[in-house]
């Protein structure tokens, strides 16, 4: 599903897109995958094949393979549209969440940098998560408590339920985790917000506009005080 795909999907319910962002891995992550197509694609010359087709053809399957985990990897989004928000990937195959700004706990909504200390804070590991959309490269995204991402999902899948953490935050819902990419989490904010108080979530939109970036430390003691709601 592509971002376009996934704005018509849920347009009806969400309304407009306001802005895409999207959690792309930087030039080192990339060059390490080029480096691996490389190193494969050297490994066959050792012993190329009979004919040069032969030879040629291990480099190419390789590059598609490479081309592919790339593309994967580089799927993640979020959508912030005129009534919610649209997260998660949007690779061949996959489907985001959705999540309607009346699903959002006020309040609970801040900024973050330093995500890549988010497992240590949290002590979530580096177990993934279908609620928390970060990536090894993720330096900046938005913190939330929301809805059940089984409800999120908006149709029946088979292998991401396993993913689905048990509700974390203090009044027994989901903590939500997306990346923003190179955009700022709090310009975002300020377009959720924005986009939240125009939709009528007056509560969300408030605090929302007024919350402030917080750096995470890594340490779990600071966790409920960065992260609103975590338990």
């Amino acid at each position: 599903m592509s971002v376009r795909s996934a704005a018509r999907r849920h347009r009806d319910e969400l309304g407009g897109v306001v802005a895409v962002h999207a959690d792309r891995p930087g030039p080192f992550v990339v060059g390490g995958f080029v480096l691996v197509w490389l190193l494969f694609s050297g490994l066959t010359l050792i012993n190329p094949g009979e004919t040069l087709l032969m030879t040629l053809v291990p480099t190419a399957a390789f590059a598609i393979m490479v081309g592919l985990l790339l593309l994967y990897v580089s799927a993640e989004r979020l959508l912030v549209c005129e009534r919610g928000l649209v997260i998660g990937s949007v690779a061949p195959g996959l489907r985001p969440y959705v999540i309607r700004y009346d699903q959002i706990v006020p309040g609970s909504m801040v900024p973050v940098t330093g995500a890549r200390r988010y497992p240590a804070e949290t002590g979530t590991g580096g177990f993934p998560q279908s609620t928390v959309r970060r990536s090894a490269w993720t330096r900046r995204g938005l913190h939330f408590v929301g809805p059940d991402p089984k409800q999120a999902r908006r149709h029946r899948a088979v292998l991401a339920p396993l993913q689905d953490p048990p509700p974390r935050s203090v009044d027994r819902r989901w903590v939500w985790f997306a990346g923003t990419g190179s955009s700022r989490p709090e310009q975002v904010a300020a377009q959720i917000a924005q986009a939240a108080g125009a939709a009528g979530a007056a509560q969300l939109a408030q605090a929302t506009a007024a919350a402030p970036v917080r750096e995470l430390s890594g340490n779990r003691a600071d966790a409920s005080r960065h992260l609103p709601g975590l338990r």
